[in-house]
């Protein structure tokens, strides 16, 4: 039989109607991952007060646990007899225990707006065993994956945030949401420094808007609109060692002052005009789009890198003004 190295979920959950407008959710979540033999046993609770026809109180508390990146455990490190071994093999799950507190508000069948306010601590997270900033709860923010050797779980990290939304469904040819979330990311390596953890970006703000315009008599033909603008602060990031990187030959990180810099701010707004075509006879519509993407040409930074040819920081940019034609067919 072949090792599955996948974990294996179960779930039990309850509803108890505590009073007419109070509810209480309860819940257990298993996981277990064989290639480690680890198990996780993790409750669940929320309390749901509907305290007026139009609103709605939660308060939840979750313990949730998360195996490793698969490529984590295959790195191997060579030994002076020359074997390589596989020293993250026995690492354990993260362990993040969530509380949330919101409020639900819905002023009208079309409308709904909610309030967020959450807290995340997280444990058990891969750190180096030698004192260091590393921790691997900041991988994938630049879609390099970092490999370490002799990992332990050993770090910790911090979530802290309030989120906002506004949205207006789709309803007399018109839809928009609105979502805002300030928050604060924080970590501690090996060296028991805490740091920014490389996505404290500090807030996130989104808005989206469209429109439908019937055309014609038939109600087969429609002109629609849509907008979106995104702003993010900028992503904190490490500091490049110009000199090491130049006697080296690459690119050598300021390890000590890990994601102590950031990038500047983002924003971005596309803008999407498309024509829609309902068959008459078959239950299926075509769609053309014109989709014109960061419509300003914002040049958002996407990382601080050293150039080996120029020997030099230099700023790598993400996608500018872009167009692009698409086309749809829905059934």
């Amino acid at each position: 039989m072949g090792l599955s190295i996948r974990p294996k979920h179960t779930r039990k959950h309850n509803e108890w109607r505590i009073a007419e407008r109070l509810t209480l959710n309860t819940g257990v979540h298993g996981l277990y991952f064989d290639k480690t033999e680890d198990v996780a046993i993790e409750p669940r609770i929320a309390l749901n007060w509907q305290f007026s026809p139009k609103s709605t109180l939660n308060l939840g508390y979750g313990l949730h646990h998360q195996t490793q990146p698969l490529p984590v455990f295959l790195f191997r490190e060579r030994q002076p007899d020359g074997t390589a071994v596989e020293t993250n093999a026995g690492l354990g799950f993260t362990r993040s225990q969530h509380f949330v507190l919101g409020w639900d508000y819905k002023p009208a069948a079309s409308w709904r707006i909610k309030a967020e306010t959450y807290y995340q601590l997280l444990s058990d997270v891969p750190v180096e065993s030698m004192p260091s900033s590393f921790a691997l709860l900041n991988a994938g923010a630049d879609f390099v994956f970092p490999e370490k050797n002799n990992l332990v779980n050993e770090g910790t990290g911090t979530n802290l945030g309030v989120e906002l939304t506004v949205e207006k469904f789709f309803s007399q040819g018109w839809y928009s949401l609105l979502t805002v979330s300030v928050f604060d990311s924080k970590y501690k390596g090996s060296d028991g420094v805490e740091r920014s953890t490389a996505f404290n970006g500090s807030y996130v703000l989104n808005a989206l808007a469209g429109r439908e315009f019937k055309l014609g008599n038939s109600g087969r033909r429609f002109l629609t609109l849509d907008t979106k603008v995104t702003a993010a602060g900028g992503r904190p990031y490490t500091p490049v060692d110009l000199e090491a990187s130049k006697a080296a030959g690459r690119e050598v990180l300021i390890e000590n002052q890990a994601y102590s810099m950031r990038l500047d701010d983002y924003f971005r707004w596309d803008v999407k005009i498309g024509m829609r075509l309902n068959s008459p006879k078959l239950k299926l519509s075509q769609t053309f789009f014109l989709d014109f993407q960061n419509v300003t040409n914002k040049q958002n930074i996407f990382a601080m890198q050293y150039n080996e040819v120029r020997n030099e920081v230099g700023k790598t940019y993400q996608i500018g003004f872009f167009p692009d034609l698409m086309y749809r067919i829905e059934f």
